[in-house]
């Protein structure tokens, strides 16, 4: 598997944010009808190591359901719940002792719901821009796509040669889905795993373990370094407790819920009797 997908709330808006999109970055799958005459043999490669094309070619949904921890241990835990459906819906449902947050995408729109964390009948709603809808679009194309069909979303996958990870030969795949917006992955030159996954903005996610659910091989973990807005390194470890495949999920899971209830204005005060 290819991992990419956000994980939210932390103490700080900027960790926040900087694991959120370090995680929506963190899982990479979704299978199209599109030739595979020009991609690399290495895709094929990776795309048998993972299950094949036959048990590939039918996942339609994902579900992940884990939790989030920091290395040095400074952000309280964080449990997630992340689902991916055809063609381009996701929702996250990220919860810790600061709240609960919810992320989600219903084709080309992208909002979030932050829920006060001492009452959860209390939230503030949130738009998101073209740019945050654009890498919630890519991350939930390619948490279904298995590496394969890119082109038929207007990215391009470009072959980049050989290199050595962790002692490991691997080539070298860069999927581009903008001109800021890429993914570049170190497959396993001898077997097709998937050993490494990197994003423009320095973001790395190594997989580690393994657990095979419907056919098809999911990693245990995700170990995701980078660095927050403030330019400190950060890093955290993903956990998968249960992975979901081909669920029916209902389409309003992902729309855009009703706005937050206004404050109620106040009763207008009675006359004193005379």
């Amino acid at each position: 598997m290819s991992c990419a997908g956000p994980a939210l709330p932390l103490p700080s808006a900027p960790v926040r944010r900087g694991l959120w999109r370090a995680l929506a970055l963190a899982f990479a799958l979704l299978t199209l009808d599109i030739s595979a005459a020009e991609e690399p043999p290495i895709i094929a490669r990776a795309r048998e190591y993972l299950g094949g094309e036959e048990v590939l070619s039918r996942v339609r949904s994902l579900r992940f359901i884990g939790t989030v921890n920091s290395f040095s241990g400074s952000a309280p835990p964080v449990s997630l719940v992340l689902t991916y459906q055809l063609p381009f819906q996701q929702r996250l449902v990220s919860t810790s002792p600061a709240g609960v947050e919810v992320t989600g995408l219903d084709g080309e729109v992208g909002w979030r719901r932050v829920h006060e964390p001492r009452d959860l009948r209390k939230w503030r709603d949130e738009t998101l821009d073209a740019g945050q809808v654009a890498r919630l679009r890519a991350a939930t194309f390619e948490s279904l796509a298995f590496f394969r069909g890119i082109e038929s979303v207007g990215g391009r996958l470009e072959h980049t040669g050989s290199a050595r990870v962790s002692g490991v030969a691997c080539e070298r795949v860069v999927f581009h889905h903008g001109e800021n917006l890429r993914f570049v992955r170190y497959f396993e030159a001898e077997t097709g795993r998937l050993v490494k996954t990197e994003t423009e903005d320095g973001t790395s996610v190594v997989e580690e373990g393994e657990q095979r659910v419907a056919g098809i091989r999911f990693p245990q973990r995700l170990v995701t370094s980078g660095r927050g807005a403030d330019k400190r390194a950060s890093r955290f470890i993903v956990e998968f407790t249960q992975v979901q495949v081909n669920e029916n999920f209902p389409v309003a899971q992902f729309a855009r819920p009703a706005p937050a209830p206004a404050a109620s204005a106040p009763a207008p005060a009675t006359p004193a009797k005379r």
